[in-house]
Protein backbone atom coordinates (compact mmCIF):
# COMPACT_ATOMS: atom_id res chain seq x y z
CA UNK A 1 0.00 0.00 0.00
CA UNK A 2 1.09 3.74 -0.55
CA UNK A 3 -0.69 6.40 0.38
CA UNK A 4 -0.22 10.48 0.35
CA UNK A 5 0.54 11.63 4.02
CA UNK A 6 -2.54 13.86 4.20
CA UNK A 7 -4.77 11.63 1.88
CA UNK A 8 -3.77 9.36 5.38
CA UNK A 9 -5.28 11.80 7.47
CA UNK A 10 -8.20 12.76 6.07
CA UNK A 11 -9.58 9.04 5.47
CA UNK A 12 -9.22 9.57 9.52
CA UNK A 13 -10.99 12.18 9.53
CA UNK A 14 -14.03 10.77 7.20
CA UNK A 15 -14.05 7.62 9.36
CA UNK A 16 -17.03 7.14 11.50
CA UNK A 17 -17.78 4.15 14.18
CA UNK A 18 -20.11 2.08 12.70
CA UNK A 19 -22.01 -1.05 13.92
CA UNK A 20 -21.76 -3.05 10.43
CA UNK A 21 -19.34 -5.61 10.39
CA UNK A 22 -16.39 -6.49 7.24
CA UNK A 23 -17.03 -8.35 4.94
CA UNK A 24 -16.88 -12.82 5.22
CA UNK A 25 -12.96 -12.51 4.89
CA UNK A 26 -13.09 -10.76 8.50
CA UNK A 27 -16.09 -13.22 9.97
CA UNK A 28 -13.97 -15.78 8.87
CA UNK A 29 -11.10 -14.46 10.99
CA UNK A 30 -13.23 -13.70 13.99
CA UNK A 31 -13.94 -17.26 14.11
CA UNK A 32 -10.41 -18.47 14.02
CA UNK A 33 -9.73 -16.06 17.11
CA UNK A 34 -12.35 -17.26 19.01
CA UNK A 35 -10.55 -20.40 18.55
CA UNK A 36 -7.26 -19.67 19.25
CA UNK A 37 -7.87 -17.20 22.60
CA UNK A 38 -8.53 -20.97 24.24
CA UNK A 39 -5.54 -22.69 22.30
CA UNK A 40 -2.15 -21.85 20.90
CA UNK A 41 -2.63 -18.45 18.66
CA UNK A 42 -4.74 -20.55 15.83
CA UNK A 43 -2.10 -23.47 15.47
CA UNK A 44 0.20 -20.71 13.96
CA UNK A 45 2.44 -20.79 16.98
CA UNK A 46 4.40 -23.10 18.47
CA UNK A 47 6.25 -23.38 21.29
CA UNK A 48 10.50 -22.96 20.89
CA UNK A 49 12.24 -26.12 21.11
CA UNK A 50 15.62 -24.85 20.54
CA UNK A 51 15.13 -22.08 23.03
CA UNK A 52 18.53 -20.67 24.12
CA UNK A 53 19.77 -17.64 25.38
CA UNK A 54 20.73 -15.86 22.76
CA UNK A 55 23.11 -12.13 22.36
CA UNK A 56 21.01 -9.62 21.09
CA UNK A 57 24.07 -7.23 19.92
CA UNK A 58 23.77 -4.38 22.55
CA UNK A 59 25.92 -4.07 25.80
CA UNK A 60 24.34 -2.68 28.90
CA UNK A 61 25.69 0.62 27.82
CA UNK A 62 23.65 0.56 24.61
CA UNK A 63 20.26 -1.28 26.71
CA UNK A 64 19.73 -0.54 30.34
CA UNK A 65 16.65 -2.76 30.99
CA UNK A 66 15.50 -0.96 34.16
CA UNK A 67 15.55 2.53 31.86
CA UNK A 68 13.63 1.04 29.27
CA UNK A 69 11.14 -1.55 29.65
CA UNK A 70 9.56 0.21 33.35
CA UNK A 71 9.30 3.39 32.01
CA UNK A 72 6.11 3.75 30.59
CA UNK A 73 6.68 3.04 26.63
CA UNK A 74 5.35 -0.49 27.20
CA UNK A 75 2.77 -1.90 29.21
CA UNK A 76 3.56 -5.69 28.36
CA UNK A 77 6.73 -6.12 30.34
CA UNK A 78 7.51 -7.92 33.87
CA UNK A 79 10.34 -8.17 36.43
CA UNK A 80 11.22 -11.73 36.89
CA UNK A 81 13.80 -13.72 38.61
CA UNK A 82 16.05 -11.29 39.90
CA UNK A 83 14.85 -8.26 41.72
CA UNK A 84 17.50 -5.71 40.33
CA UNK A 85 15.59 -4.81 37.28
CA UNK A 86 17.98 -6.49 35.40
CA UNK A 87 15.49 -9.37 34.30
CA UNK A 88 12.25 -8.91 32.40
CA UNK A 89 9.61 -11.28 30.68
CA UNK A 90 7.26 -9.46 28.27
CA UNK A 91 5.27 -10.54 24.58
CA UNK A 92 6.58 -8.97 21.40
CA UNK A 93 4.17 -9.98 18.83
CA UNK A 94 3.49 -13.41 19.22
CA UNK A 95 6.62 -13.84 21.14
CA UNK A 96 7.10 -14.80 24.50
CA UNK A 97 10.79 -13.51 25.13
CA UNK A 98 12.54 -12.91 28.17
CA UNK A 99 15.46 -10.15 28.30
CA UNK A 100 18.34 -10.44 30.81
CA UNK A 101 21.22 -8.80 31.27
CA UNK A 102 24.67 -10.69 31.78
CA UNK A 103 28.46 -9.30 33.33
CA UNK A 104 30.74 -11.16 31.29
CA UNK A 105 33.82 -9.90 33.36
CA UNK A 106 34.27 -6.92 31.07
CA UNK A 107 31.94 -5.43 29.78
CA UNK A 108 27.54 -6.06 30.47
CA UNK A 109 25.81 -7.72 27.42
CA UNK A 110 22.26 -8.37 26.63
CA UNK A 111 20.28 -11.69 26.07
CA UNK A 112 17.21 -12.86 25.13
CA UNK A 113 15.34 -16.05 24.86
CA UNK A 114 12.03 -16.76 23.19
CA UNK A 115 9.84 -19.74 24.53
CA UNK A 116 7.36 -19.35 21.48
CA UNK A 117 7.33 -17.97 17.81
CA UNK A 118 4.94 -18.46 14.46
CA UNK A 119 5.20 -21.76 13.11
CA UNK A 120 6.88 -20.88 10.19
CA UNK A 121 9.71 -18.30 11.41
CA UNK A 122 13.05 -19.64 12.91
CA UNK A 123 15.55 -18.30 15.65
CA UNK A 124 16.87 -15.82 12.56
CA UNK A 125 13.62 -14.48 13.12
CA UNK A 126 13.61 -14.00 16.22
CA UNK A 127 16.73 -12.20 16.47
CA UNK A 128 15.77 -9.61 13.59
CA UNK A 129 12.13 -9.09 15.77
CA UNK A 130 13.98 -8.56 18.58
CA UNK A 131 16.87 -6.17 17.38
CA UNK A 132 13.62 -4.26 15.52
CA UNK A 133 11.86 -4.20 18.74
CA UNK A 134 14.61 -2.55 20.40
CA UNK A 135 15.60 -0.42 17.37
CA UNK A 136 19.44 -1.95 17.85
CA UNK A 137 20.57 -0.80 14.44
CA UNK A 138 20.75 3.00 16.13
CA UNK A 139 23.46 3.64 17.81
CA UNK A 140 22.59 4.79 21.68
CA UNK A 141 26.16 5.51 22.40
CA UNK A 142 26.97 7.62 19.80
CA UNK A 143 23.60 9.61 20.03
CA UNK A 144 24.89 9.96 24.17
CA UNK A 145 28.05 11.39 23.05
CA UNK A 146 26.23 13.94 20.56
CA UNK A 147 23.58 15.13 23.09
CA UNK A 148 26.55 14.87 25.58
CA UNK A 149 28.42 17.21 23.40
CA UNK A 150 25.54 19.94 22.97
CA UNK A 151 23.94 20.24 26.39
CA UNK A 152 25.94 20.72 29.71
CA UNK A 153 22.49 18.84 31.83
CA UNK A 154 23.03 16.14 29.43
CA UNK A 155 26.64 15.83 29.89
CA UNK A 156 25.74 15.44 33.64
CA UNK A 157 23.27 13.30 34.20
CA UNK A 158 24.23 10.75 30.99
CA UNK A 159 26.27 8.03 33.47
CA UNK A 160 22.96 8.09 35.74
CA UNK A 161 20.37 7.51 33.02
CA UNK A 162 22.79 5.15 30.55
CA UNK A 163 21.39 2.81 28.36
CA UNK A 164 17.57 4.58 27.77
CA UNK A 165 16.53 3.28 24.53
CA UNK A 166 13.20 3.94 22.72
CA UNK A 167 11.52 1.07 21.91
CA UNK A 168 10.08 0.60 18.18
CA UNK A 169 6.64 -1.02 19.17
CA UNK A 170 3.62 -2.67 17.17
CA UNK A 171 1.56 0.36 16.50
CA UNK A 172 -1.86 -0.75 17.62
CA UNK A 173 -0.66 -2.15 20.24
CA UNK A 174 0.85 1.15 21.48
CA UNK A 175 -2.17 3.14 20.05
CA UNK A 176 -4.38 1.07 22.12
CA UNK A 177 -2.43 0.87 25.04
CA UNK A 178 -2.11 4.93 25.60
CA UNK A 179 -6.27 5.18 24.76
CA UNK A 180 -6.13 3.04 28.26
CA UNK A 181 -3.52 5.29 29.91
CA UNK A 182 -5.55 8.29 30.04
CA UNK A 183 -6.76 9.51 33.44
CA UNK A 184 -5.37 6.25 34.93
CA UNK A 185 -3.00 4.21 37.14
CA UNK A 186 -0.37 1.48 36.54
CA UNK A 187 -2.30 -1.07 38.18
CA UNK A 188 -5.21 -0.08 35.69
CA UNK A 189 -3.49 0.51 32.71
CA UNK A 190 -1.74 -3.15 33.27
CA UNK A 191 -5.32 -5.12 33.82
CA UNK A 192 -6.68 -2.91 31.00
CA UNK A 193 -4.08 -3.91 28.20
CA UNK A 194 -4.22 -7.65 29.59
CA UNK A 195 -8.06 -7.96 29.29
CA UNK A 196 -7.93 -6.62 25.68
CA UNK A 197 -5.17 -9.25 25.33
CA UNK A 198 -7.54 -12.10 27.08
CA UNK A 199 -10.69 -11.25 25.56
CA UNK A 200 -9.75 -9.91 21.81
CA UNK A 201 -6.40 -11.47 21.14
CA UNK A 202 -4.62 -14.86 20.64
CA UNK A 203 -3.70 -17.39 23.33
CA UNK A 204 -0.15 -18.52 23.07
CA UNK A 205 1.29 -21.67 24.13
CA UNK A 206 2.97 -20.88 26.85
CA UNK A 207 2.90 -19.72 30.91
CA UNK A 208 4.52 -19.05 33.51
CA UNK A 209 5.40 -22.20 34.21
CA UNK A 210 7.15 -22.49 31.30
CA UNK A 211 9.47 -20.06 32.51
CA UNK A 212 10.47 -21.54 35.65
CA UNK A 213 13.48 -23.34 35.09
CA UNK A 214 14.87 -19.97 33.99
CA UNK A 215 14.16 -18.41 37.36
CA UNK A 216 17.40 -18.35 39.54
CA UNK A 217 15.00 -19.16 42.84
CA UNK A 218 13.64 -22.47 40.72
CA UNK A 219 9.44 -22.64 41.52
CA UNK A 220 8.63 -19.97 42.71
CA UNK A 221 4.68 -20.34 42.50
CA UNK A 222 5.36 -23.32 45.31
CA UNK A 223 2.92 -26.65 45.16
CA UNK A 224 0.90 -27.69 42.40
CA UNK A 225 -0.74 -25.23 40.36
CA UNK A 226 -4.62 -24.97 40.50
CA UNK A 227 -6.12 -24.69 37.06
CA UNK A 228 -7.32 -21.51 38.06
CA UNK A 229 -4.22 -20.27 38.29
CA UNK A 230 -2.68 -21.80 35.17
CA UNK A 231 -5.65 -20.15 33.03
CA UNK A 232 -4.97 -17.20 34.99
CA UNK A 233 -0.93 -17.23 34.18
CA UNK A 234 -1.31 -17.68 30.38
CA UNK A 235 0.20 -15.49 27.70
CA UNK A 236 -1.69 -13.63 24.98
CA UNK A 237 -0.58 -11.72 21.89
CA UNK A 238 -2.02 -8.22 21.45
CA UNK A 239 -5.06 -8.34 19.12
CA UNK A 240 -5.09 -6.79 15.88
CA UNK A 241 -7.14 -3.64 14.69
CA UNK A 242 -9.34 -6.02 13.13
CA UNK A 243 -9.73 -7.81 15.66
CA UNK A 244 -11.02 -5.33 17.98
CA UNK A 245 -13.19 -4.16 15.42
CA UNK A 246 -14.49 -7.20 15.32
CA UNK A 247 -14.85 -8.60 19.02
CA UNK A 248 -15.19 -5.32 20.99
CA UNK A 249 -18.32 -3.34 21.75
CA UNK A 250 -18.41 -0.80 23.93
CA UNK A 251 -20.76 -1.70 26.18
CA UNK A 252 -18.54 -5.40 26.65
CA UNK A 253 -15.50 -2.82 27.54
CA UNK A 254 -17.83 -0.75 29.79
CA UNK A 255 -18.41 -4.22 31.57
CA UNK A 256 -15.39 -5.08 31.35
CA UNK A 257 -14.10 -1.67 33.53
CA UNK A 258 -12.48 0.46 31.00
CA UNK A 259 -15.34 3.10 31.67
CA UNK A 260 -15.38 6.12 29.17
CA UNK A 261 -11.92 4.78 27.20
CA UNK A 262 -14.46 2.27 26.01
CA UNK A 263 -15.62 5.08 23.26
CA UNK A 264 -12.94 5.12 22.34
CA UNK A 265 -11.34 2.08 21.43
CA UNK A 266 -14.32 0.86 19.53
CA UNK A 267 -14.29 4.39 17.81
CA UNK A 268 -10.55 4.62 17.08
CA UNK A 269 -10.85 0.83 15.86
CA UNK A 270 -14.13 1.68 13.47
CA UNK A 271 -11.92 4.24 12.60
CA UNK A 272 -9.03 2.82 11.74
CA UNK A 273 -11.04 0.08 9.60
CA UNK A 274 -12.58 2.45 7.08
CA UNK A 275 -9.60 4.84 6.58
CA UNK A 276 -8.01 0.90 5.40
CA UNK A 277 -10.74 -0.11 3.71
CA UNK A 278 -10.64 3.62 1.62
CA UNK A 279 -6.80 3.35 0.97
CA UNK A 280 -7.36 -0.56 0.49
CA UNK A 281 -5.12 -2.10 3.31
CA UNK A 282 -6.24 -3.55 6.66
CA UNK A 283 -6.57 -1.59 9.37
CA UNK A 284 -2.76 -2.03 10.86
CA UNK A 285 -1.74 -1.92 7.21
CA UNK A 286 -2.48 1.43 7.59
CA UNK A 287 -1.72 2.51 10.88
CA UNK A 288 2.10 0.91 9.57
CA UNK A 289 2.13 3.34 6.79
CA UNK A 290 2.30 6.70 8.95
CA UNK A 291 5.67 4.95 10.43
CA UNK A 292 7.35 3.90 7.02
CA UNK A 293 5.44 6.29 4.64
CA UNK A 294 4.39 9.93 6.49
CA UNK A 295 6.25 12.70 8.04
CA UNK A 296 5.70 13.36 11.92
CA UNK A 297 3.97 16.91 11.84
CA UNK A 298 1.24 14.48 9.56
CA UNK A 299 1.33 11.24 11.27
CA UNK A 300 0.61 13.03 14.46
CA UNK A 301 -2.29 15.00 13.21
CA UNK A 302 -3.87 12.27 11.95
CA UNK A 303 -3.70 10.53 15.10
CA UNK A 304 -5.40 12.80 16.64
CA UNK A 305 -7.86 13.09 14.85
CA UNK A 306 -8.98 9.12 16.34
CA UNK A 307 -11.41 9.61 19.04
CA UNK A 308 -9.83 10.16 22.77
CA UNK A 309 -6.15 10.94 21.17
CA UNK A 310 -4.83 14.22 22.13
CA UNK A 311 -1.03 15.84 21.12
CA UNK A 312 0.94 14.37 24.20
CA UNK A 313 -0.83 11.03 23.46
CA UNK A 314 -0.36 11.06 20.01
CA UNK A 315 3.32 12.15 20.25
CA UNK A 316 4.03 9.21 22.48
CA UNK A 317 2.56 6.77 19.89
CA UNK A 318 4.94 8.10 17.31
CA UNK A 319 8.06 8.38 19.46
CA UNK A 320 7.09 4.69 20.65
CA UNK A 321 6.08 2.94 17.73
CA UNK A 322 6.25 4.89 14.64
CA UNK A 323 9.93 6.31 14.15
CA UNK A 324 9.43 9.91 14.70
CA UNK A 325 12.71 10.22 16.72
CA UNK A 326 11.98 13.86 17.01
CA UNK A 327 8.38 13.51 18.83
CA UNK A 328 8.21 15.46 21.95
CA UNK A 329 5.58 14.40 24.57
CA UNK A 330 5.06 16.80 26.58
CA UNK A 331 3.49 16.85 30.12
CA UNK A 332 3.95 18.43 33.32
CA UNK A 333 7.80 16.50 33.76
CA UNK A 334 8.67 17.71 30.35
CA UNK A 335 7.50 21.24 31.26
CA UNK A 336 9.26 21.72 34.53
CA UNK A 337 12.57 20.71 33.04
CA UNK A 338 12.50 22.57 29.73
CA UNK A 339 11.53 25.75 32.00
CA UNK A 340 14.49 25.02 34.23
CA UNK A 341 17.11 24.19 32.02
CA UNK A 342 16.19 25.56 28.87
CA UNK A 343 13.17 27.52 28.10
CA UNK A 344 12.58 30.12 31.67
CA UNK A 345 10.45 32.45 29.31
CA UNK A 346 8.07 29.55 29.92
CA UNK A 347 7.69 30.13 33.35
CA UNK A 348 4.60 32.33 33.56
CA UNK A 349 3.11 29.96 31.17
CA UNK A 350 -1.00 29.40 32.63
CA UNK A 351 -1.56 26.26 30.63
CA UNK A 352 0.27 23.65 28.71
CA UNK A 353 -1.30 24.93 25.48
CA UNK A 354 -0.31 22.94 21.88
CA UNK A 355 1.53 26.10 20.88
CA UNK A 356 3.98 25.55 24.37
CA UNK A 357 4.25 21.73 23.46
CA UNK A 358 5.42 22.64 19.97
CA UNK A 359 7.64 25.52 20.98
CA UNK A 360 8.94 22.73 23.47
CA UNK A 361 9.96 20.44 20.91
CA UNK A 362 11.04 23.10 18.50
CA UNK A 363 13.61 24.04 21.38
CA UNK A 364 14.57 20.34 21.66
CA UNK A 365 15.19 19.62 18.52
CA UNK A 366 17.44 22.74 18.27
CA UNK A 367 19.38 21.81 20.49
CA UNK A 368 19.62 17.98 20.52
CA UNK A 369 18.97 17.25 16.72
CA UNK A 370 16.55 15.02 14.26
CA UNK A 371 16.46 12.07 17.59
CA UNK A 372 16.03 14.72 20.16
CA UNK A 373 13.37 12.56 21.28
CA UNK A 374 15.76 9.96 22.80
CA UNK A 375 16.87 12.77 24.45
CA UNK A 376 14.06 14.03 25.79
CA UNK A 377 13.83 10.46 26.84
CA UNK A 378 16.30 10.16 29.20
CA UNK A 379 15.85 13.87 30.71
CA UNK A 380 12.70 12.79 31.21
CA UNK A 381 13.53 9.39 33.37
CA UNK A 382 16.04 11.65 35.17
CA UNK A 383 12.80 13.66 36.65
CA UNK A 384 11.39 10.39 37.90
CA UNK A 385 11.20 10.02 41.64
CA UNK A 386 13.24 6.57 42.49
CA UNK A 387 16.21 8.31 39.69
CA UNK A 388 15.73 11.86 40.53
CA UNK A 389 16.44 10.58 44.68
CA UNK A 390 19.24 8.63 43.67
CA UNK A 391 21.01 11.83 41.60
CA UNK A 392 23.29 14.04 43.20
CA UNK A 393 21.84 17.53 44.97
CA UNK A 394 22.75 19.84 42.26
CA UNK A 395 21.13 17.69 39.36
CA UNK A 396 17.72 17.15 40.90
CA UNK A 397 15.36 19.73 39.29
CA UNK A 398 13.85 21.60 41.89
CA UNK A 399 10.19 20.85 42.74
CA UNK A 400 7.62 23.64 41.99
CA UNK A 401 4.23 24.31 43.97
CA UNK A 402 2.74 25.85 40.61
CA UNK A 403 2.60 23.88 37.67
CA UNK A 404 0.32 24.79 34.23
CA UNK A 405 -2.57 23.16 33.28
CA UNK A 406 -3.89 21.64 30.66
CA UNK A 407 -7.16 19.05 29.74
CA UNK A 408 -7.60 16.31 27.48
CA UNK A 409 -8.90 16.43 23.93
CA UNK A 410 -12.09 14.40 25.39
CA UNK A 411 -13.13 15.20 29.18
CA UNK A 412 -14.17 12.04 31.03
CA UNK A 413 -16.74 11.88 32.62
CA UNK A 414 -16.92 8.14 34.66
CA UNK A 415 -13.49 8.19 36.03
CA UNK A 416 -12.09 10.17 39.09
CA UNK A 417 -9.33 11.53 38.31
CA UNK A 418 -5.74 10.16 39.68
CA UNK A 419 -2.76 11.16 40.94
CA UNK A 420 -0.20 8.76 38.82
CA UNK A 421 -0.98 7.92 35.08
CA UNK A 422 0.87 6.58 32.20
CA UNK A 423 4.86 6.45 32.27
CA UNK A 424 5.11 7.98 35.87
CA UNK A 425 3.30 5.33 37.18
CA UNK A 426 4.57 2.88 35.32
CA UNK A 427 7.86 4.06 36.51
CA UNK A 428 6.73 3.65 39.98
CA UNK A 429 6.46 7.32 40.58
CA UNK A 430 4.61 8.46 44.05
CA UNK A 431 1.73 10.37 44.42
CA UNK A 432 2.95 13.90 44.92
CA UNK A 433 4.01 13.86 40.85
CA UNK A 434 2.23 15.61 38.56
CA UNK A 435 0.25 14.00 36.06
CA UNK A 436 1.13 12.83 32.67
CA UNK A 437 -0.54 12.62 29.78
CA UNK A 438 -4.33 12.82 29.64
CA UNK A 439 -5.08 13.57 33.31
CA UNK A 440 -7.58 16.24 33.95
CA UNK A 441 -6.97 16.77 37.54
CA UNK A 442 -3.70 18.96 36.24
CA UNK A 443 -3.63 19.23 33.02
CA UNK A 444 -5.87 21.42 30.36
CA UNK A 445 -5.03 21.58 26.64
CA UNK A 446 -6.67 24.80 25.07
CA UNK A 447 -7.94 24.64 21.82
Amino acid sequence: MRARPLALARSIARARPSARRRAASRATERATTMDARDGDGGGDVAKCLDATWTPLGLATRELRLKHTLPTGQSFRWRARGREDGREYVGVVGRRVVRVREVDDGERGEVEYKVYCRPRWESATDDRRVMREYFNADVSLERLYGEFAAKDGRFRALAAHVDGARMLRQDPSECLFSFICSSNNHISRIHGMVNKMCVHYGDALPVTTRDLEEDDDDGDENGGEETAAAAEAEKFYAFPSVAQILDGATEEELRALGFGYRAKFIVGSAAALGEAGDAVGSSPDEFLRALRDETPYVDAHAALMTLPGIGPKVSACVCLFSLNKHEAIPVDTHVWQFAVEHYMPELRDAKSVTPRVMRSIEVKMKEIFGPYCGWAHNALFIAELKHVRDALPAELRTPKRVATPRSTPKSKPNASKPSSKTAREAAAGVDAESDAVFDTPKKLKIDP
